[in-house]
Formats: C-alpha cells, structure tokens, sequence
C-alpha cells in the first residue's frame, strides 16, 4: 500500500479516502473496476500502475469522465458540501447526490 500513501502525500485521511474508494470499487457492476480494486487492495499491483495498463485504464478514465462531468455541474456550494463529505469517517453518512448533509 505505499504507493496509496504516496498517492495521498502520507495524509491519513487521503489514505482512508482512497482505501475506501477501492473497497466500493471492489464491489462495482464494473468487471473491470472491480477486479483492478482487489487486485490493488490484494498488492498484485498498485494504483498507479493498474492506471496506466490498457486492461484497467479505460475502464478508470471512463468513470472519472463521468465523476468530472457530475462535479463540473456543482455549484460551489455543493462542490464545497461533496469535498467536505471525503474525509467523514462515517461511511454511512457519506454523500450522495439530492441527500441532506449531516
């Protein structure tokens, strides 16, 4: 998991964010996203490397696409309202789109 850590700049609360983030990942309808979170989760290989490979970077580049295009259409204060819920240690209280924040 260093390459997490580096990733998240040895952040804690960026470590947890993008550990879950692949844990829901390893549940996705998504074949592919789902294998490449276990196989990151599991060390086979690490984030960054899966980001690059042409087995598991369409697949990530198809689902950021989709996550900048909802993000992009945030006004600021629901940008602000979404980035504030990343790092809630409560995944049960996480954001999702036309909920009321805690």
């Amino acid at each position: 998991m260093s390459d997490i850590a580096d990733i998240a700049s040895d952040d804690p609360r960026r470590m947890k964010a993008l550990h879950d983030s692949l844990d829901r990942l390893a549940d996705s309808p998504q074949p592919e996203l789902r294998e490449m979170a276990r196989a990151v989760l599991n060390g086979d290989i690490t984030l960054r490397t899966a980001a690059l490979t042409s087995a598991y970077g369409p697949a990530l580049s198809d689902a950021f696409s989709t996550f900048w295009t909802y993000y992009s259409q945030l006004d600021p204060e629901e940008r602000q309202q979404l980035e504030a819920t990343a790092y809630i240690d409560n995944p049960d209280v996480a954001h999702r789109p036309g909920s009321a924040q805690p």
